[in-house]
């Protein structure tokens, strides 16, 4: 028993759903994701001429449709330039980065035992004195 409803054919369906995804193009906002770039990127791209849409109208009023994207306008993925070291080599790094930290450490202690010193001496020389003999005929 054979059908003629084409919806049990899913080939045929497959094929003219494709047929209307090509007509329809992209959106800026799905160029801009394919793309890796902002949807504002997108418009300048357009506005520069750089990628070629047309006015097509949807369902808000007139939308940019994009039926081909340019291929030296996708994002590039930075390179990983990181080198690759052995773990001997980084506990080598760490003990050394340790050292140095110790030694600055000492180099702030000492530092910070003169700068005490420095405030108590500059606090002798500016406390006002009253002169001897207030102090003999004060009343206490």
């Amino acid at each position: 028993m054979t059908s003629n409803n084409p919806l049990d054919k899913p080939s045929i369906l497959t094929i003219h759903l494709s047929i209307a995804m090509s007509r329809q193009g992209l959106t800026i906002s799905q160029a801009a994701s394919s793309l890796g770039v902002s949807s504002r990127t997108v418009r300048r791209f357009i506005k520069s001429g750089k990628i070629h849409a047309e006015l097509a109208l949807g369902p808000f009023g007139e939308e940019y449709r994009i039926y081909e994207l340019p291929t030296e306008l996708h994002k590039q993925q930075p390179l990983d330039n990181t080198p690759t070291q052995t773990p001997i080599l980084v506990m080598d790094i760490v003990r050394e980065l340790q050292d140095k930290n110790l030694a600055l450490a000492a180099q702030l202690g000492v530092a910070t035992e003169r700068i005490r010193n420095l405030e108590n001496q500059v606090k002798l020389l500016t406390t006002v004195r009253q002169p001897w003999w207030k102090r003999l005929f004060t009343r206490r």
